[in-house]
This record gives C-alpha cells, sequence and structure tokens, in this order.
C-alpha cells in the first residue's frame, strides 16, 4: 500500500482500488490500525491513502480526481453540501468534544478574556477551526466580527502563534498539540465547556461509489475491524497514532478518553449540519442565493447497514 507523507499527487497501480484521503489527525487512527494490521487485505481491498492535512483538503482531493474517498469533520462536508458537489458521507467513524483548542498568547488574556476584542485569531476558514472560533468567542460574549480574522493552513498556525503574527489560534489536533509546544510557558488554552462535538466521516465520489459496492464495503469492515482493535489494544492503539501522527505518547494518554471511535450514523449528525449551516448562512459564508440544502440527500446509510445495521438511526433513508 502507498501512504504518500504530503497532501498531492499519488501514483496509482490499480484500476478499481479507492485511492482515499486522510487527514493526519488524531480522529483517522481506525485507517492507521487497518494499514498496520493489514485489515484492508483481510476484506480484499487495497486502498492507496493519500495523507493531507486536514478535512478541507482531503474532500479537495477527491473533487480534484486525486482519490476516490475521503475523511473529513461535518464542518467542510456541510459546505460542499450547499454547492452541491457529487459526493456523499458513507459513515461517522470517530467522535471528539475536545480536539479542538483555543491557544492564547497568555499576556493578551491577563486582564480578562474580553481583552480578544481587537486582536488577530488565526483559524482555517471553512473548517472545523472556524466554526469553534465563533463557538468560544460568542460563549465569551465577544461578537466575532469584533476580532481581526486571520485565515490560515493549519499547518501554519503552531508557528505564528509562537512569533507574535497572531495573538490566539483556533486548530484541531495535532496542531493544537504544536501551537502549546512552541509556544511553552507564554501560551495557555482558553477554557471552555464542551462547546462542539466534532464528528469525523468517511466520504466517497459519488461514481466511485455506485461502481464499486464492494470494494466500499471492504473499506467499512476494516474500519470496523480496526475500531474493534482498538478498543481491544488501547496500549497498542497509542503507539501507533504516536508515530503516526506525530504527537507526545503522554499527551495523547491524557486525551485518549475523549476519542470515541465508532462506526455510526446518528440523527444528531443532521442536526449539527443543520445548526452549521444557519452559521454558515447567517455569518455570510455562504451564497445568499443558495437553497438550503436537504443534508439527507448526500447521506448513504445503505453500506453501514450491511456491516452494523443497529449503529444507523432510523432517520436515515
Amino acid at each position: 500500500m502507498l501512504f504518500c507523507a504530503l497532501a498531492g499527487l499519488c501514483s496509482i497501480a490499480w484500476s478499481s482500488e479507492p485511492r482515499i484521503a486522510v487527514s493526519k489527525s488524531p480522529l483517522s487512527l481506525p485507517f492507521y490500525v487497518a494499514r498496520e494490521k493489514n485489515l484492508f487485505a483481510r476484506h480484499k481491498v487495497q486502498p492507496a491513502l493519500v495523507e493531507c492535512l486536514g478535512g478541507s483538503r482531503c474532500i479537495k482531493e477527491m473533487i480534484e480526481g486525486r482519490a476516490d474517498m475521503a475523511t473529513a469533520s461535518e464542518l467542510p462536508f456541510m459546505f460542499e453540501v450547499f454547492e452541491g458537489r457529487p459526493i456523499t458521507l458513507i459513515a461517522t467513524f470517530a467522535t471528539n468534544k475536545d480536539d479542538m483548542k483555543f491557544v492564547v498568547r497568555k499576556e493578551i488574556i491577563k486582564g480578562g478574556v474580553k481583552a480578544l476584542v481587537g486582536k488577530r485569531i488565526g483559524f482555517v476558514n471553512k473548517t472545523a477551526s472556524h466554526y469553534y472560533k465563533d463557538l468560544l468567542l460568542l460563549y465569551y460574549g465577544i461578537d466575532p466580527q469584533s476580532i481581526v480574522a486571520v485565515p490560515m493552513l493549519p499547518e501554519a498556525l503552531a508557528m505564528a502563534l509562537s512569533k507574535g503574527e497572531v495573538d490566539a489560534v483556533s486548530a484541531w489536533e495535532p496542531w493544537g498539540y504544536a501551537a502549546r509546544g512552541l509556544g511553552g510557558n507564554t501560551v495557555t488554552v482558553l477554557d471552555s465547556p464542551k462547546l462542539y462535538s466534532q464528528t469525523f466521516n468517511l466520504l466517497a465520489n459519488n461514481n466511485y461509489r455506485l461502481t464499486q459496492l464492494r470494494k466500499m464495503t471492504g473499506v467499512l469492515a476494516a474500519l470496523d475491524e480496526a475500531i474493534q482493535f482498538i478498543k481491544k489494544n488501547p496500549a497498542e492503539a497509542r503507539q501507533i497514532l504516536a508515530r503516526d501522527v506525530g504527537m507526545d505518547p503522554e499527551t495523547i494518554k491524557v486525551v485518549w478518553s475523549d476519542y470515541q471511535f465508532e462506526l455510526t450514523l446518528q440523527q444528531s449528525l443532521v442536526t449539527t449540519l443543520q445548526g452549521q449551516a444557519r452559521w454558515a448562512r447567517g455569518e455570510g459564508h455562504v451564497s445568499q442565493s443558495l437553497a438550503d440544502p436537504e443534508f439527507l440527500h448526500f447521506i448513504d446509510s445503505s453500506l453501514l447497514r450491511k456491516i452494523r445495521p443497529n449503529a444507523v438511526d432510523f432517520v436515515y433513508p
């Protein structure tokens, strides 16, 4: 199997084997385990895993034809649904209520969190980072329009904060971890309740989904087996995660309980997507000319029902 070190072009040797754009994130652990334990081969599929930095980039790989499937949180998927892209969400395989981190320079908030008004905040546009930034600011009574928004790539967030180019960053792991590491004693993570339950999902190009059902089912079956391995062998799973994502093993151990790995399609996913769609329209992140999307038309539960029928809420067709 081929695993690209960076997002970009991959040389693919199989005509029907899926090219899967996988976000370099702790949430993608089932893919790393399935690769490590040869679980894909056990289910007669040989995917090429194309590593990319963030779900929005993974989706771009798929939309632009360099991948057949992709991993992403529901937020970038929501934006693509607004545009009517020919993609479908197949299953949720991970959830986390604390993957997002708002890391701020301590000197900025020594007089209180409201001091963030007018400050430069780094985030990744139209991703979970963007959504979480607004949620957290609103929680502290700060109008998201009152800060200086600095959109950037996820891998640039930590360095920008450490250099003082921004005053705070909204980042997912491992970039939140990187921001804390580079900032050291000069930065802190802003406390908040669990504002956002992020899902990580498997998406597919519609053409591939409709023509390669057996391969897609094999991918899901391998992920399901990988998840069972994670539950039974957490210590080994953490070692795989530390190596493949590049996080400190002790940090992973501390946050391990925040990650929930399970193949599901829950009604709450649609509720979350609908709330995010209202946010996107209200904040002007999508054109007012676009119709409100019907998310159920972009979700296919049929493959997951073959693997774990009880994991699908009745709301899904």
